[in-house]
């Protein structure tokens, strides 16, 4: 392993994307490369990519394009809550989603749950620039725990949940994050009209369309959404739903959005705004046609059985829920 603070000039990173293709970026310098409890930690300075957290050789943060994923990730689900005041987050170690949860004025306390401290205090020290100083902010308690066990003790407790773990790859810390049993754990937690979103991979990929029918098979209706993130090589998508019987404000009139934006949010954003809102949820009609085809439910067992893979160390960019695909065929 590279030594603390060393100069990497010339040096390139590989990284894998949702295809298992190759991709390279450049690195400057190694600010921090550890081995969590949980995972393989590596904070980077990109001349491209700016800071970067990079978490068992997934990109997982990069100044120049985070905004994208986390502005996605947090505004459309917090929008569809009609006063979003206490909201969880699971996952989210890098400070990211929640300095932009701490935007909503409505928004008086954050629980955010992370197994990892090591990252939490690691983007503490070095991503201060990029989360804005948000894990130290007075509205938010930490929590270094299991999210799972810890919404499992919650009854009707949140307006909204933001589940940014990490991907579900074989042999990876997050996989019983993406099941069943869990979504109606998270749904317990959340209060008449509350909202869920979960990261979800690739939109693309057989995995998200995996995801979306789960959600959905909890909550009676689910939504995708997706943002172009260049550092994770993918459109990536995001599965959100609520509590009621639909989300509350439909991606149909931009304006409108934006008034919304206007009177809920603290500070400016460097995303989404109504049109940018509107087509989030706008998915090719290729992809939409796959994504309305019923895929396999993702259960416990499936994520048990992929926590400790045969071959001993993980792949990187093996997702465990790939296999159950349709016979002789990736749709």
């Amino acid at each position: 392993m590279l030594s603390r603070m060393s100069h990497l000039a010339g040096t390139w990173y590989l990284t894998p994307d949702s295809y298992n293709s190759p991709n390279l970026f450049p690195v400057g310098e190694l600010l921090l490369g550890k081995r969590t409890k949980f995972q393989r930690m590596e904070i980077l300075r990109s001349p491209v990519l700016g800071l970067c957290l990079v978490l068992d050789g997934l990109v997982q943060v990069a100044e120049a394009d985070e905004h994208r994923y986390h502005e996605t990730l947090v505004h459309p689900a917090l929008l569809n809550v009609e006063e979003p005041r206490d909201v969880a987050i699971v996952g989210g170690g890098d400070g990211c989603a929640l300095r932009e949860v701490l935007k909503h004025k409505a928004v008086e306390r954050v629980d955010l749950v992370d197994l990892d401290r090591d990252v939490v205090e690691a983007s503490k020290k070095y991503l201060s620039r990029v989360n804005k100083r948000s894990l130290s902010s007075p509205k938010v308690r930490l929590h270094f725990a299991d999210g799972r066990k810890f919404l499992s003790k919650k009854r009707e407790v949140y307006d909204a949940i933001l589940l940014d773990a990490t991907d579900p790859t074989e042999g990876g810390p997050s996989l019983l994050l993406y099941s069943r049993e869990f979504y109606s754990i998270v749904r317990s937690a959340l209060r008449p009209g509350g909202a869920v979103v979960t990261q979800a991979t690739a939109l693309e990929s057989y995995q998200f369309r995996r995801i979306f029918w789960t959600v959905r098979s909890v909550f009676g209706h689910a939504e995708a959404l997706h943002a172009f993130v260049r550092s994770f090589y993918d459109d990536w998508g995001f599965v959100m739903s609520t509590r009621s019987k639909e989300i509350r404000l439909k991606p149909r009139d931009p304006e409108l959005v934006d008034g919304e934006l206007k009177r809920r949010i603290r500070g400016e954003l460097r995303y989404l705004d109504g049109s940018i809102y509107c087509s989030s949820f706008a998915i090719p009609p290729e992809l939409r046609y796959r994504l309305m085809r019923p895929a396999p439910i993702i259960r416990d067992r499936e994520a048990l059985a992929a926590q400790r893979p045969a071959t001993g160390e993980r792949h990187p960019s093996l997702w465990a829920f790939e296999r159950a695909k349709a016979k002789g065929s990736r749709s």
